[in-house]
């Protein structure tokens, strides 16, 4: 059924055997976490507050915020068409063993969801104003803080280059507008479009797996004892030890 869907979306189906694991993403849309270095990044999930609202919790670990991978070079020039899954190659090969749908994502309609102070970012799916389609979660700096670089993308853009900014999924969007993905590369790229007004394109790499919800370890390890996160968190960290039983 989810090779199904992924193919209905665009994604080309592959399996990954080789990988060695340092970047994943488990669990299903809306209870689903990101690794880096079998450490978790970060968690999103809904609140189970009785509303739509979602949230997502980084890891105050500062040493696990940095950019994954550079793809500037390969990524900036590509072409209608371009396969998509040569593009991923330098990412499939960090990632978990097992199935995958890998697509170029064009003039794609998301929202940015940079992380407050506290670690947290908190949205509604279906607002008229400001969180229109697929949340998009920012694994580093937003905004990125080097103008320059970020400048010399709206020149590309604005020249008629579309560069691909890298985002991972925990499975394919059974809706566009109540979804989340993690932005892997592509920071001063995908600002670069919010300034020029362009819908940004974007390789897209969603994992296909049995719809289990992420670890509670993986929670717990986000919260870190923070006593607010706990209780904002509270309900999603019950539905998750209810589903590990």
């Amino acid at each position: 059924m989810i090779t199904r869907l992924a193919e209905s979306l665009g994604y080309r189906v592959l399996e990954v055997r080789d990988g060695d694991g340092t970047l994943s993403v488990g669990g299903h849309d809306g209870a689903s976490a990101l690794r880096v270095g079998w450490r978790p990044l970060i968690v999103e999930g809904y609140t189970g507050s009785g509303s739509i609202d979602r949230f997502a919790i980084r890891t105050r670990d500062a040493a696990f915020r940095g950019s994954l991978r550079d793809l500037r070079g390969r990524l900036r020039h590509a072409t209608r068409d371009t396969d998509p899954v040569e593009l991923a190659r330098p990412i499939l090969g960090l990632l978990q063993p097992g199935h995958y749908g890998v697509r170029i994502w064009r003039d794609a309609n998301v929202h940015i969801e940079p992380f407050g102070d506290n670690g947290t970012a908190w949205w509604y799916p279906y607002e008229p104003i400001g969180t229109e389609g697929t949340a998009v979660i920012p694994t580093d700096t937003w905004p990125p803080r080097d103008e320059e670089t970020t400048a010399g993308y709206v020149d590309a853009i604005e020249d008629g280059d579309r560069p691909l900014a890298v985002i991972l999924r925990s499975e394919p969007p059974g809706d566009e507008q109540d979804c989340a993905s993690f932005l892997i590369d592509g920071h001063h790229k995908l600002a670069a479009y919010r300034r020029t007004g362009i819908a940004p394109h974007f390789l897209d790499i969603a994992r296909l797996a049995d719809r289990r919800p992420c670890e509670p370890a993986d929670l717990r390890d986000v919260i870190d004892g923070d006593e607010k996160l706990q209780q904002s968190a509270a309900k999603l960290m019950r539905y998750l030890e209810d589903r590990g039983n």
